[in-house]
């Protein structure tokens, strides 16, 4: 009720986007319409560019709101004229990074018998819902979770959290999301190209698990959702960095201006998962409020270290713990599904073979029985 006006409706986004997909994909079709692969890469940068200068126009306006010199429904000319140009790119630049993907898929031998891709792979470049989380205060555990929409102010995420708090003994959080697995899969365009590459493969895949056990099962239990968000991240960042490489990118690039990816993540993922580890055992010892103030002094560490992450509480935790392989989260099956993915070639071989998975139960007896025949052999 209280994120009922702020509330994003999958119906109403798939009722306005699905359309236009189809639209294109039959103007494509003519002869000369369909762009080369070079033409498609500047198709995307220029797409991205576009994104960035808008980004950069409406945070300079907003600005200007704040002190008073512009009217809150004021856009500029400027900005309306970048936005018409950026969507006008916008499906020709879907459509390259979903032919990038397809075929990585189609290499990696995901395609049916006669050599479609199902589902096909399509994403739409926009910006993705929020989503609004709790958890228990004396215990780190998703109870709830609510998709918000895109276009909320900082001040009103605080305005949500508070209100689905008051009264109540749980910890709430409107947390950002990359992409959501809708059809056509919601894609931010807010990332870099590498990361959009990973977020749109890693979305594909849970589209394809869907007609699969693997997916079908997805929702019978906490392990089973990890299982399934963790495997995605594997195998989509696998996916995505091949598609990103084919298109030309630079998986060497460290991404940070002051330190290589690597350090980058490690310093941070250090830090979380240090948090995360004394939250628990405070929280188990009942100091509910001393874990409280702990993550706060956390939040202030990593702020102050340049990682701007908006809030760290007991929801902060309980929402991205389900992907089993970030810092936040203390799941064994990260690492057990980094060992599975090790008997494997390929990840074509490991999408195939993590589709047939119908519990944690049997996840678990199949990677022991690799374990197995890997020492006998």
């Amino acid at each position: 009720m209280i994120a009922g006006p702020d509330s994003f409706s999958i119906v109403s986004w798939e009722i306005r986007n699905i359309p236009s997909k189809w639209s294109h994909l039959l103007w494509e079709m003519f002869p000369g319409n369909k762009p080369s692969d070079d033409k498609r890469t500047l198709i995307v940068e220029d797409y991205l560019k576009l994104t960035r200068q808008i980004n950069k126009e409406k945070s300079l306006l907003e600005r200007g709101v704040k002190q008073n010199k512009y009217d809150s429904n004021q856009e500029s000319a400027h900005v309306i004229q970048l936005t018409y140009r950026r969507d006008g790119l916008k499906a020709r630049a879907e459509e390259a990074i979903e032919a990038a993907i397809s075929s990585v898929a189609h290499k990696q031998d995901l395609g049916l018998t006669l050599g479609m891709l199902f589902p096909p792979v399509d994403i739409s470049l926009d910006s993705p819902p929020h989503i609004l989380v709790t958890s228990p205060r004396d215990e780190i555990k998703l109870t709830n979770k609510q998709l918000i929409r895109a276009n909320i102010t900082g001040n009103r995420k605080q305005e949500i959290e508070g209100l689905v708090e008051k009264n109540q003994n749980i910890s709430a959080l409107v947390d950002n999301l990359s992409g959501l697995g809708t059809y056509p899969a919601l894609v931010s365009d807010e990332h870099e190209l590498r990361q959009i590459f990973r977020t749109a493969a890693h979305e594909w895949l849970h589209n394809y698990w869907f007609f699969r056990p693997f997916g079908q099962s997805m929702w019978d239990s906490d392990e089973m959702y990890t299982l399934n968000e963790t495997a995605a991240d594997i195998a989509g960042d696998e996916i995505g960095d091949l598609a990103f490489s084919n298109f030309g990118g630079d998986l060497s690039d460290p991404g940070n201006k002051y330190l290589t990816n690597t350090d980058y993540q490690s310093q941070v993922a250090t830090i979380l998962k240090e948090t995360r580890q004394k939250t628990e055992m405070l929280l188990e010892e009942n100091k509910v409020t001393e874990a409280e103030a702990y993550m706060k002094s956390q939040w202030w560490r990593l702020k102050l270290s340049g990682y701007n992450i908006r809030k760290i509480n007991q929801a902060f935790f309980a929402f991205r713990g389900n992907y089993a392989t970030s810092s936040s989260s203390t799941s064994p099956i990260g690492d057990e599904l980094k060992e599975y993915r090790g008997f494997f070639s390929n990840s074509g071989s490991f999408i195939r073979s993590i589709s047939k998975i119908k519990s944690y139960d049997q996840f678990r007896k199949e990677l022991k029985h690799m374990k197995m025949l890997s020492f006998s052999n």
